[in-house]
């Protein structure tokens, strides 16, 4: 984890680096800064679950407990974590609510679900929120298929797992950033989660309009998946005021050339 900074911090903080699963050294920055909230951002996220579990666990489970424990020691009054779309799994053909029974796609998932319960475990000291963040792009977000196909060239192009099944909710990291700070400045007690997304529902092929037809010429198509993830915000919209801000589509449209990829069926 990088420290960048401290929400009510008690004393000046720096810019430094902190491994999580060294419950020392974390209670040993929590102790010197003394802050009334804090944003857990660290973890171990996607593909590199799946290769190395055992460090996933550590650093996602097991570094929220180190995390918890020092703010439980040193009177931190709120814990706001990143959490993940993924616990919902991609299955469901309608917008998830909070209220959806997990169901976990993966190593990652399963991680960040039992970091969830460790919060809920000690909500009754310690008040936090789980904001389940959904796909997430913008700047310094190189993964996301917003940015690889902004990027995309004849040369390098981007394969797409089809164009009508494969269904996202894209929200813009400045709209995720907003409702982690909207989150830290909370007094709501207890342990809530919310998600964060833009609650539109969006196909590859809804993608490839929202961009200039050199990037459409930039892009293979594979065989078609089912896979749908998209939030029901209307909780977090009552719970944090929030709501997406940021314009789509990311990049202005060219006018339509004729038409480069299959039509829909």
């Amino acid at each position: 984890m990088e420290l960048v900074g401290v929400a009510g911090a008690r004393a000046a903080s720096a810019r430094r680096k902190l491994d999580v699963t060294d419950a020392s050294a974390v209670a040993s920055v929590i102790d010197e800064i003394r802050p009334r909230a804090i944003i857990h951002l660290a973890s171990i996220v996607g593909a590199a679950c799946e290769a190395d579990p055992a460090t996933a666990e550590a650093v996602n489970v097991g570094g929220t407990a180190n995390l918890l424990a020092a703010a439980l020691r040193f009177d931190v009054e709120r814990i706001v974590f990143a959490s993940t779309a993924a616990i919902y799994g991609d299955s469901r053909r309608r917008p998830v609510a909070e209220h959806d029974a997990p169901m976990p796609n993966g190593i990652y998932a399963e991680t960040k679900l039992r970091a969830e319960q460790a919060l809920a475990d000690v909500s009754d000291s310690l008040a936090s929120d789980s904001l389940r963040v959904f796909n997430v792009y913008g700047p310094e977000m190189p993964d996301s298929l917003v940015e690889r196909l902004q990027n995309a060239t004849v040369d390098a192009p981007v394969k797409l797992n089809g164009l009508d099944g494969f269904v996202r909710d894209y929200v813009h990291v400045d709209d995720v950033a907003r409702a982690l700070f909207a989150s830290a400045d909370s007094t709501a007690a207890g342990f809530r989660v919310l998600n964060v997304g833009s609650g539109i529902p969006r196909s590859n092929r809804d993608l490839l309009d929202s961009f200039p037809d050199e990037v459409r010429a930039a892009v293979s198509v594979g065989d078609e998946i089912e896979s749908y993830s998209c939030a029901d915000i209307e909780a977090i919209g009552k719970e944090l005021s929030w709501r997406p801000l940021m314009p789509w589509p990311p990049i202005p449209p060219s006018p339509r050339l004729p038409l480069l990829v299959p039509p829909a069926v």
